[in-house]
């Protein structure tokens, strides 16, 4: 028998583990990227009055500063309001109005690693 022929199967064993290894570890960074892509975060509060008496029928909005986007929300009889599948990677402004009057403005950042922002707003209604 010669060299060659001896060293051929445990080369080629070799080889196809080395393969596999690298197929395995490309499929588990893939895997870890397009996970971390693709959490999605939500925001979730109330709006009340300055004496944090919740407001029905305020209206909440969100604004994406990367695509200008804004998305509105009435809220429920307890105040309540919630925004979900949010994109990490962007920036968002959260407001509320109820009969002209506004809440200050609150910012969620791209660099916050939280998923889930619980924000309460305040409207002024004193007269």
């Amino acid at each position: 028998m010669k060299l060659w022929q001896a060293v051929r199967p445990r080369g080629a064993r070799i080889l196809t583990l080395a393969l596999l290894f690298c197929g395995a570890w490309n499929g588990l960074e893939t895997t870890g990227t397009a996970a971390a892509q693709t959490t999605e975060r939500s925001v979730q509060g109330r709006v009340v009055t300055e004496n944090d008496t919740p407001i029905r029928s305020a209206i909440v909005y969100l604004s994406d500063s990367r695509t200008m986007a804004v998305t509105s929300y009435i809220t429920q009889e307890d105040g309540a309001y919630r925004f979900q599948q949010m994109s990490p990677n962007d920036d968002y402004k959260l407001w509320a109005q109820l009969d002209g009057k506004k809440s200050k403005t609150k910012v969620i950042s791209s660099f916050d690693d939280r998923s889930v922002f619980h924000v309460i707003l305040k409207v002024d209604t004193g007269k």
